[in-house]
C-alpha cells in the first residue's frame, strides 16, 4: 500500500511538472510563477485555472513608452503650481482571489494593461520628489542633527502645507517589524514601506489608494531607468511584466478590500512583485549573491539601490525649480542664486542622487528653459543663455566632466539639447500667438539658442573641432515648426471633408500670413530665404490635405462650391506672397475643373428658366425716379455679376483654365443679351413700324368750289391779325381742349386709338398697340440703354487684367452690341413715328391744311401742342437727358414727314398756290423753333439744328423748287423728265394732285391711267423723302 502512495505521488509529480512545462506562458502571470515545489500545488484548483485560461500568448507586446520625463495627463500649471487632489483611481477588475485556496480567474497578458499605465502626474511626482528629499535629510540623519527650521523653510518654498507635510512624515516612518529594512535613500524602501503598509494610518480609502499609487509608481518608474537605460526607446519585455505585476496588486487593494498588507488578497500579489523585483536587482547588482536561488527586493539589503539616470535628474531638478522660482500673482519670480549655486538643503539630495557638479549645471539649464516656456520674457533668457553659456564654456575647458562613466552628465546634456530643440520648434510653431509681446525678438533668441545647442552637441558627439551652423541648418528647424504648427491647426478638424475644409482654409491664409511676417524679420540674420522655406513646407501639407477632400468629388453641392472658392483665394494666396514656384502650387485645377464644369451646365439651365417668365413679371416700369429701366434687365445683370463673382472665387482653382470658364459663362450671358435684344423687340411691335404710317388719299379735285382758300394772307395788318385772333379764341381753346384730352386719353391708356386709326390699323396690330404705351417703349429703350453700359462694365471688369480675354471678351459680345444699338435707334425712330402718326393722327396728320385758317398759329403752333403731353412723358421717362433729346429728334422728323404727307399725299381736301410756299416755309420754321427750344442765348436745348435741316431739307426742297412754280412750268418738267434737285415724277404728280387750277386738274386727269398715277393715288405706299 506504501509503494503504490509512493508511485501516485512520483506519477503526479511528474504529471504536474509536465503541466507546468507545457502552459509555463500562461502561469508565468499567475500566482503560480512563485511556486518551486509543484507537489504543494492543489490539482483540481490547477485544472480550473487552466480551463478557463485563454490559449497561451506566444509573446508579450510591450505598451508603448511613455518616456523618462514625468507626464501630465491632465491639465496642469507649465510653472509647476499645484493642481487639486486627484479623484479616486478608477476601478479595475481584479484577478487576485480572496484566498490563497479560491479558484482565480486567468490574469489579462500585458498587453491589456491600461494605457500609460505607472505614470505619475505632475502633482503626484512633486510629492514624490519631497517624499525623497525628507528620506535624504530627515530620516537618514539623526534626530538631533535635523535642521527643523532649515526643514519648515524648504517645505515652503515647495508650497507643501504642514498637514501633507506631517502625513509625509508619518507615512514613511519605518514600522518595527524586527527584521533589517533597505536604506532610506534606497529605491527598494518605498516597496519595504509598501510591504509593512498600515492601512489604518489612513483616514479613508481614496488617500490609501492615492499614497499607494505615489509610492508604487515611484518605484516602477525607478526600476524601468534601471531596467532599460537612459538611451533605449523601445520598452523592454521585463517593465512590461514589471508593469502587470503592479497593475495586478493596485487592482487587489483597489477592488478586492484586503484588511491589510498581511492579508493574503494583499500579501500575495505583493510577494510575487517583490520577488520578480528582486530577480531584476539580483541581475543587474554585482553584490547578488550568485547562490540564491529567490531574491525578494524588500530583503536585498546588500547595497542600496540606486535612483538611475534620468529618474534621478527629474527628481533633483523638481526640486531644485522650486529652490530658483517662486509663484507671485501669476509671475515667476526668481529667487536663485544669480551664480548658479545649489542651496545647501539640496546638496544631500545631489549627493544621494549621484548628481554631479555640471549636472547641477545642466539641471539649472533645464529649470530656465522651463520658466522661459511658461513666461517668455528677457531677464529667463538672460538666465537661460548665461546657464547655456556656462556649460559650453566648461565643456570646451574640460571634456572630460561630460565624459565620466560614473556620472550621466552626457546623457543629460543630450537630452536637454533635445528637449531645447523640441521647445524651439514649439515656440516657433506658434510664434504669432506666444505669449511673447515680440515675436521677431524671441526668434532670434529662439535662433541663438540653437546655434549654441548644435556646436554643443557636436562636441559631445566628436572632439573635432566645433561645428558652425548654416543656412540649410535652420531649414530643418522651420520645417519641423512648421508642421508642428499645421498639424496643430488641422488638428481640429480631422477628418478633413468638404464640409470643414473651406473653413480650415480660410482660417490657414491669416495665419500663414502672422507666421511668415514673423519668420522674415525673426530669422534675418540667421536664414535669408526662411519665409519661402516655411510657405513651402505649409503648401506642401495643405497639398496633401487637399487631395484628400477632393480627390473624389463628383457631385455638385454648396459645400463643394464653398471648397472650391476656398481652395482658390488659397492659391490666389501664394501668387500673391511670389515665394515658391508656380509648380509647386497645389493642383487644384486637376481636381474641380469638371465639378465647375456641371455647375456651368446648371447656370445655363437656371438661365433659360429665369427667361421664360421674365417678361411676363416686368411690367417694364421704371424702378424709381432715378433708375428709369425696369426689373428684367437689373436681375438679369444681377445674376451675370453673381455668377461671374462666384466663378471669380474659383480662380485660383482653376489656373489657366479660368479665360476658358469666362468665355463659357460669358457666352451664355451673350445669348441672354441677344434673346432679350429680340424679345424688345417683339414687344414693342419694332418690326411692324411701318404700318404706322398712313397710305396715300390723293384723288383728283372734282369740285372747284369745295377747294378752301389760299394759306395765303396778302395785306393782313397786325391789329386785323389780332381780331382774328381773338374772334377765333374760344375755336382755339376748344380745339386745343379736345386734341389735349385725347393725347392724354391716349398716354394713360397705352395708345388708345381714334376712329380714323381703327379704319386703317388691322384690329390685331390695335390690341397689340393698346398694350404698349410711349412710357414702356421709352422703358425699353432705357433697358438696352442699361445693357450696352453693363457690356462695357462687364468685360472690363471681367478681363481680369487679362488683355487676351478682354479682346475675346469685346468679340463675343461685339455682334450684340452692334444688334442692340440697332434696336436702340429703331425703336427710338419708332417713338416719334407713334407719337405723330399713331397717338396725334386726329389733331395732326388728318388735320393739318385741311380745316380753313387766318393765321400760322392756328395753322402749326396750335397743333404742335397736342404734341407737348407726349414730350413730356419721353423726358420724364428716359434716363439721360441725351436720349430724351434723340428721341425728341425723332418726333421732330415725323413731325415733318406728316407736313410732307399733308401738301404731297394730303388728298383733295388739300389744294395749295404757289403763292402758299411762302406760308409752308414760314410754317416749317415754326416748327423748327419748337423743337430746337432754344434757352435764353438762343442755343438749341433740344433737337440739334443741324439734325432738323437735315431732315427738312427735302421738304424744304419741294416747297422752294415745286411748290411755288405755276402749273404750267411744273408740267413741261413732268413732261420733259428733268426738274431741279432731280425730282421724280411722282413728286411733280403730288404736287399738280394738290393744285386747284384748270391747268393742272386737266392735266390729272389725262394721267388717271398712267403707272405714275398709281403710285400717289388713294392707297398708295408713301416712299418720304424726310428720312
Amino acid at each position: 500500500m506504501i509503494n503504490n502512495n509512493s508511485l501516485l505521488e512520483k506519477d503526479r509529480k511528474l504529471l504536474l511538472d509536465f503541466i507546468f512545462k507545457q502552459y509555463a506562458n500562461v502561469l508565468q502571470y499567475s500566482k503560480y510563477s512563485i511556486v518551486t515545489d509543484h507537489s504543494s500545488v492543489d490539482v483540481n484548483e490547477l485544472l480550473q485555472f487552466l480551463q478557463k485560461s485563454p490559449s497561451p500568448p506566444t509573446s508579450v507586446t510591450a505598451p508603448s513608452s511613455t518616456g523618462s520625463t514625468p507626464t501630465t495627463p491632465r491639465g496642469s500649471s507649465p510653472n509647476g503650481h499645484h493642481l487639486p487632489p486627484l479623484p479616486p483611481t478608477p476601478t479595475h477588475k481584479s484577478s487576485s482571489s480572496s484566498s490563497p485556496n479560491s479558484t482565480q480567474s486567468p490574469p489579462p497578458p500585458p498587453s491589456q494593461i491600461p494605457q500609460g499605465y505607472g505614470v505619475l502626474t505632475k502633482e503626484q511626482f512633486h510629492f514624490a520628489s519631497y517624499e525623497t528629499s525628507l528620506l535624504i535629510n530627515h530620516f537618514s540623519r539623526p534626530r538631533d542633527l535635523v535642521n527643523h527650521e532649515e526643514d519648515e523653510s524648504f517645505r515652503v518654498q515647495n508650497e507643501i502645507s504642514k498637514i501633507k507635510h506631517q502625513s509625509f512624515l508619518k507615512s514613511l516612518t519605518p514600522k518595527d517589524t524586527g527584521t533589517p529594512r533597505p536604506l532610506y535613500h534606497s529605491l527598494t524602501y518605498r516597496l519595504w514601506i509598501l510591504k509593512h503598509i498600515e492601512f489604518s494610518n489612513f483616514d479613508s480609502k481614496e488617500n490609501l489608494v492615492f499614497w499607494f499609487q505615489r509610492q508604487l509608481y515611484f518605484v516602477l518608474e525607478g526600476l524601468k531607468c534601471i531596467i532599460q537605460g537612459p538611451v533605449e526607446e523601445k520598452e523592454d519585455p521585463n517593465v512590461a511584466k514589471l508593469k502587470y505585476y503592479a497593475y495586478q496588486l493596485e487592482c487587489a487593494l483597489v477592488n478586492d478590500n484586503p484588511t491589510g498588507s498581511q492579508d493574503p488578497i494583499y500579501s500575495n500579489p505583493f510577494n510575487v512583485l517583490d520577488k520578480f523585483i528582486g530577480s531584476i536587482i539580483s541581475r543587474n547588482s554585482p553584490h547578488a549573491k550568485s547562490q540564491q536561488q529567490e531574491v525578494y527586493a524588500t530583503e536585498y539589503l546588500n547595497s542600496p539601490i540606486p535612483h538611475a539616470f534620468p529618474f534621478n535628474t527629474n527628481l533633483f531638478e523638481d526640486l531644485l525649480f522650486y529652490s530658483l522660482f517662486e509663484f507671485e500673482d501669476d509671475e515667476i519670480k526668481f529667487i536663485g542664486d544669480e551664480h548658479y549655486r545649489v542651496q545647501p538643503i539640496l546638496k544631500p539630495l545631489s549627493t544621494a542622487l549621484k548628481i554631479s557638479s555640471t549636472m547641477e549645471s545642466i539641471c539649472h539649464l533645464n529649470c530656465f528653459i522651463t520658466a522661459y516656456q511658461a513666461e517668455p520674457r528677457d531677464n529667463h533668457f538672460e538666465r537661460l543663455r548665461g546657464s547655456l553659456n556656462a556649460i559650453q564654456k566648461s565643456i570646451e575647458t574640460n571634456i572630460s566632466l561630460v565624459q565620466d562613466p560614473s556620472t550621466s552628465s552626457a546623457h543629460l546634456l543630450k537630452n536637454v539639447l533635445k528637449r531645447t530643440a523640441t521647445w524651439l520648434v514649439k515656440l516657433l510653431s506658434d510664434v504669432h500667438s506666444y505669449k511673447g509681446s515680440s515675436p521677431a525678438k524671441d526668434i532670434g533668441y529662439a535662433c541663438a539658442i540653437y546655434v549654441q545647442s548644435r556646436e554643443m552637441w557636436s562636441l559631445l558627439s566628436s572632439n573635432k573641432t566645433v561645428v558652425k551652423t548654416t543656412e540649410s541648418n535652420f531649414t530643418a528647424l522651420i520645417t519641423s515648426s512648421v508642421s508642428c504648427h499645421y498639424e496643430r491647426l488641422i488638428k481640429p478638424y480631422r477628418p478633413m471633408t468638404v464640409d470643414n475644409f473651406s473653413e480650415f482654409a480660410e482660417s490657414l491664409i491669416p495665419d500663414i500670413r502672422l507666421t511668415l511676417k514673423s519668420y522674415i524679420k525673426g530669422f534675418e540674420k540667421f536664414h535669408g530665404s526662411a519665409a519661402s522655406v516655411a510657405l513651402a513646407e505649409f503648401t506642401s501639407k495643405y497639398a496633401a490635405d487637399l487631395k484628400v477632400v477632393f480627390e473624389d468629388v463628383y457631385f455638385l453641392s454648396p459645400a463643394v462650391l464653398q471648397s472650391v472658392q476656398s481652395a482658390s483665394n488659397f492659391q490666389l494666396f501664394l501668387e500673391e506672397m511670389d515665394l515658391i514656384p508656380s509648380d509647386k502650387y497645389p493642383p487644384v485645377k486637376s481636381y474641380v475643373s469638371s465639378v465647375i464644369g456641371i455647375w456651368c451646365q446648371n447656370q445655363e439651365k437656371y438661365f433659360n428658366k429665369w427667361f421664360e417668365n421674365s417678361f411676363k413679371l416686368d411690367k417694364f416700369e421704371p424702378l424709381d425716379k432715378e433708375l428709369r429701366h425696369s426689373s428684367s434687365v437689373v436681375d438679369m445683370f444681377s445674376m451675370f455679376y453673381q455668377t461671374i463673382s462666384t466663378l471669380s472665387k474659383m480662380k485660383g482653382s482653376l489656373g489657366d483654365n479660368f479665360p476658358g470658364f469666362i468665355l463659357t459663362l460669358s457666352a451664355m450671358f451673350n445669348t441672354c443679351l441677344t434673346v432679350y435684344d429680340s424679345s424688345v423687340s417683339q414687344i414693342t411691335l419694332l418690326n411692324q413700324k411701318d404700318l404706322l404710317y398712313p397710305a396715300s388719299i390723293n384723288e383728283r379735285i372734282h369740285n372747284k368750289s369745295k377747294v378752301r382758300k389760299s394759306l395765303s394772307l396778302d395785306k393782313f395788318s397786325k391789329d386785323k391779325d389780332k381780331e382774328k385772333e381773338k374772334e377765333h379764341k374760344d375755336l382755339f381753346s376748344s380745339t386745343n381742349s379736345t386734341n389735349s384730352t385725347n393725347s392724354n386719353s391716349s398716354l394713360n391708356n397705352s395708345g388708345t386709338t381714334n376712329l380714323n386709326q381703327s379704319a386703317t390699323l388691322s384690329p390685331v396690330l390695335q390690341t397689340q398697340l393698346s398694350t404698349i404705351s410711349v412710357q414702356v417703349m421709352c422703358v425699353c429703350v432705357n433697358n438696352l440703354d442699361f445693357i450696352l453700359h453693363n457690356i462695357k462694365r462687364y468685360i472690363e471688369e471681367n478681363s481680369f487684367a487679362d488683355n487676351g480675354l478682354k479682346e475675346k471678351l469685346a468679340e463675343l459680345f461685339g455682334v450684340a452690341e452692334i444688334s442692340i444699338g440697332n434696336t436702340i435707334r429703331q425703336l427710338v425712330n419708332m417713338i416719334g413715328q407713334r407719337v405723330i402718326f399713331y397717338e396725334c393722327k386726329s389733331s395732326i396728320v388728318e388735320s393739318l391744311y385741311i380745316n380753313p385758317s387766318i393765321s400760322a398759329k392756328e395753322r402749326v403752333q396750335v397743333i404742335l401742342e397736342n404734341v407737348s403731353p407726349y414730350l413730356k412723358t419721353i423726358y420724364n421717362h428716359t434716363q439721360t437727358l441725351e436720349r430724351g433729346n434723340d428721341i425728341l429728334t425723332a418726333v421732330s422728323r415725323a413731325f415733318l414727314q406728316a407736313m410732307e404727307y399733308a401738301i404731297l399725299y394730303g388728298g383733295p381736301q388739300r389744294a395749295f398756290q404757289p403763292k402758299d410756299a411762302s406760308s409752308i416755309e414760314y410754317d416749317i420754321e415754326l416748327v423748327k423753333d419748337f423743337f430746337l427750344d432754344r434757352d435764353e442765348e438762343g442755343n438749341p436745348s433740344g433737337v440739334s439744328e443741324t439734325s432738323f435741316e437735315q431732315y427738312a431739307y427735302p421738304l424744304r426742297n419741294i416747297i422752294q423748287l415745286l411748290m411755288d412754280q405755276s402749273s404750267e412750268l411744273l408740267i413741261e418738267q413732268y413732261n420733259d423728265g428733268k426738274s431741279h434737285q432731280r425730282f421724280t415724277k411722282e413728286n411733280i404728280a403730288c404736287v399738280l394732285i394738290h393744285r386747284p387750277d384748270k391747268v393742272a386738274r386737266t392735266f390729272i386727269k389725262k394721267k388717271l391711267s398712267d403707272s405714275i398715277y398709281y403710285s400717289i393715288k388713294k392707297g398708295a405706299k408713301i416712299k418720304f423723302l424726310v428720312q
